[in-house]
């Protein structure tokens, strides 16, 4: 049975429907990504049973959802792309939205509303009337079989309403008119859908980051196959794994160096593994014990997916993941959420994106999806108030904990209190913290990332 194609609302058409070619797709997308410099964009891949939306801004792929009739559903940019192969007769068509726009829509595809009713059932004008007497940010949309009307509202003013191709406004429109107008008029034959948000944080996707520009593989390529990882190891016993972050990952003694190995037998600069645009490339610093590919001395070589670099007496394992071989049940399911209470710009507009490589990790609060930038060199959690993560609620546990950077560590120390520091279930008050480590305190949970 085919579903009803949602018509989002946009600012201007830059490409008419038009059947999607699989060989020039990327290209399309680079053109697309550049573009979106600018301009914020929506691309919409569709056919009879399905469609997606990607939304594309400041040159990333920012998020993208999927609607099979059935609501949205998040899913990763590797799942698209996986997804378009498998999609049949689909066809494309790619919107410009101003910003308010593109952010309205994005919390529509994200968002449970804190209100669902039908518009037969609801007195609009009273609903609208509650909303400006509160001063509320809202968002309030309405919609049945493919129709979408938005109207949104800052601090109880109605700043703009959209429904399909959607102009400017002057000062003097009555937005709020205007909304309570299509709504009635299509509303006169289907009874429409009215849902009310109040929760205006937006999300990326979970596996968005920035591509390099000097990235010259396809686009979706980049996606499918993930960063590659270093695995330490000594006497065959895995101690560390390091995603590759960046344009290179630098191994030595010194703590400046992204993989730190404490140990005489190791230069204090040994090695650096850099990324070009046909792989990644081993180099020897010039180190006094020498760097070893697969058993044999190199200064230079190609590094491959399971090679592996012996210093000293460690051996680094070159992994390179591949996306295809991965089902969607195995990704990371750990949702990204910007802290944007910290940063909000002048519009009020929740959206931030990605950092780009080499950034500082991050803790992620599960309780109420909060990001935290570990920017510092020490970053405190705890009840008091001076802590820069504070334990919300009554029975919040009495404890200090710190977070100090260390060269390239991040180390977790328990200071104060009595109430037990789980990391991965296993108490503890000390712990170099890992890729996907989780903090227990009482009640709440946090999340290390890089």
């Amino acid at each position: 049975m085919a579903m009803h194609r949602l018509q989002i609302p946009y600012n201007k058409v830059l490409m008419n429907p038009a059947d999607f070619d699989p060989a020039e797709f990327d290209s399309l997308l680079r053109h697309f990504l550049d573009l979106s410099r600018k301009l914020p964009i929506i691309l919409e891949v569709f056919n009879d049973y399905t469609q997606y939306f990607l939304f594309i801004r400041d040159r990333q792929l920012y998020y993208v959802t999927t609607n099979d009739g059935e609501g949205f559903k998040c899913i990763t940019l590797k799942e698209f792309f996986s997804h378009l192969k498998r999609t049949q007769f689909p066809k494309i068509v790619v919107y410009h939205t101003k910003m308010i726009l593109y952010h309205s829509l994005l919390i529509y595809m994200q968002k449970k509303p804190d209100l669902k009713v039908s518009s037969s059932l609801v007195d609009l004008d009273d609903l609208l009337d509650t909303t400006e007497h509160n001063e509320k940010s809202v968002l309030v949309t309405a919609c049945h079989s493919g129709n979408l009307i938005m109207i949104r509202y800052q601090g109880g003013e109605a700043v703009a309403c959209y429904h399909g191709y959607s102009e400017e406004k002057t000062k003097e429109a009555n937005i709020r008119e205007e909304f309570l107008v299509k709504v009635y008029t299509l509303s006169t034959h289907h009874a429409f859908e009215i849902n009310i948000f109040t929760d205006l944080v937006v999300i990326h996707a979970e596996d968005a980051r920035p591509i390099p520009p000097d990235y010259y593989g396809t686009i979706s390529s980049y996606y499918l196959t993930q960063r590659p990882r270093l695995v330490v190891k000594l006497k065959n016993r895995p101690i560390k794994t390091y995603p590759f972050h960046g344009n290179e990952v630098s191994v030595g003694r010194l703590p400046q160096n992204d993989v730190v190995i404490d140990n005489l037998s190791v230069s204090r600069r040994h090695a650096v593994i850099t990324r070009a645009s046909n792989g990644y490339t081993l180099s020897d610093l010039g180190s006094k014990n020498g760097t070893f590919l697969n058993g044999k001395p190199v200064e230079k070589a190609e590094l491959s997916h399971g090679d592996t670099i012996t210093i000293g007496k460690y051996q680094i394992v070159f992994q390179i993941p591949c996306g295809e071989e991965e089902s969607g049940e195995n990704l990371d399911q750990t949702v990204i959420i910007p802290n944007f209470r910290q940063r909000q710009n002048k519009n009020n507009l929740n959206i931030r994106f990605p950092a780009p490589d080499g950034s500082p990790p991050k803790i992620y609060r599960r309780s109420n999806h909060d990001e935290f930038l570990l920017d510092q060199e020490k970053t405190v959690i705890g009840k008091g108030k001076d802590s820069d993560i504070q334990l919300s609620g009554i029975f919040a546990p009495r404890v200090k904990i710190e977070i100090t950077r260390q060269g390239s560590d991040y180390v977790m120390q328990k200071i104060e209190g009595r109430k037990k520091v789980n990391v991965n279930g296993e108490e503890m008050d000390e712990r170099v913290l890992e890729e996907e480590d989780l903090i227990s305190i009482g009640s709440e949970e946090f999340v290390f990332k890089h």
